[in-house]
């Protein structure tokens, strides 16, 4: 019964990125989600009872892809100290096909309305990236620079408002991993990160 329901959750949020891609989201109502879907609308709000649980599924989504992608990526870098930075960032900014961006600019965008749907998804993964980087030895305040950089420069480039060119892209990128071989000028900022949770 459980996976049965996980495939069924699973298909709408595939139905509902569908819909995203192929005609924006203003398009993403619960009828063309169910019917993409091939769901009754009753089957469509067993699963997510309003618009706001669908749109926190397809968050949810997103972040366990990066996730996985930063499971390999420090599979293939070798153990030092900058290997949890390196992982994240390129994680982060290696997740950048055209699809991904285009649902991720779409859930911004509607998250923009109502910052319930994002805040608590996006502050959760914010602190647990900073209490990641601070465990690898980073002060807080590099750890917190370092997110807060490569999480802009990805929204930058979601919304298609960067103004940096591949090059410049990749010298920011490398100066966020240089960052990270710096010792950590503050050795007191881990425990301020699990304070302010």
């Amino acid at each position: 019964m459980g996976r049965h329901s996980d495939n069924a959750r699973e298909r709408i949020i595939d139905a509902a990125e569908q819909v995203v891609l192929e005609a924006g989201a203003g398009h993403l109502t619960f009828d063309a989600v169910a019917s993409k879907a091939g769901l009754s609308r009753g089957g469509l709000l067993y699963h997510f009872p309003d618009k706001k649980s669908l749109l926190r599924g397809m968050l949810d989504r997103r972040q366990k892809r990066i996730a996985e992608i930063r499971t390999i990526r420090q599979a293939e870098i070798p153990a030092g100290p900058e290997r949890e930075v390196i992982a994240f960032v390129l994680s982060l900014l290696d997740e950048d096909n055209k699809a991904s961006g285009d649902i991720m600019a779409a859930l911004i965008a509607m998250a923009a309305h109502d910052p319930e749907i994002l805040g608590p998804v996006a502050q959760e993964s914010y602190r647990q990236t900073i209490t990641d980087l601070t465990k690898e030895g980073l002060s807080f305040e590099q750890a917190a620079v370092i997110t807060l950089a490569t999480y802009g420069l990805r929204f930058f480039e979601v919304l298609s408002v960067s103004y940096f060119n591949a090059k410049e892209r990749r010298r920011i990128i490398k100066e966020l991993l240089d960052l990270a071989k710096e010792p950590a000028r503050h050795p007191q900022g881990a425990d301020r990160v699990v304070e302010r949770g």
